[in-house]
């Protein structure tokens, strides 16, 4: 069994594994980096200052704090919508023909495809 954060953002459905998300926060005081790369939302003030990617869509009101890779950083989502546990054998192939490939799996939830984020793929656009 693995347990995974579900969440939506930009009208879809995803989950990120438990093991890698450390909080979720309000995207409230989210400064823009001029000439950062399209994935980065921007920064969240703290100690240290969190970097924030949209790399699964823009615009959202809450951010998942992830840690991969000894970094942590923001995930902007639309909101998050629980904790859902899945058995091994419930999470499929990631669909193919993805670039950059942010997706390492696929999960059905109530008739609901959610797509499972790699938490890794995403630490590494930081």
């Amino acid at each position: 069994m693995t347990t995974m954060v579900c969440f939506h953002a930009a009208g879809a459905a995803y989950c990120l594994p438990v093991e890698a998300t450390r909080a979720v926060r309000t995207a409230e005081g989210l400064i823009p980096v001029p000439g950062s790369s399209a994935d980065i939302a921007g920064v969240l003030p703290g100690d240290p200052p969190l970097t924030v990617l949209s790399a699964l869509g823009g615009g959202g009101s809450q951010v998942i704090v992830v840690e991969s890779r000894g970094k942590p950083f923001g995930l902007l989502v639309d909101v998050v919508s629980g904790l859902h546990r899945f058995a091994d054998d419930e999470v499929g192939p990631a669909p193919t023909g993805q670039d950059p490939s942010y997706i390492c799996g696929l999960v059905d939830v109530d008739g609901e495809l959610v797509l499972v984020a790699d938490p890794e793929a995403l630490a590494a656009r930081l």
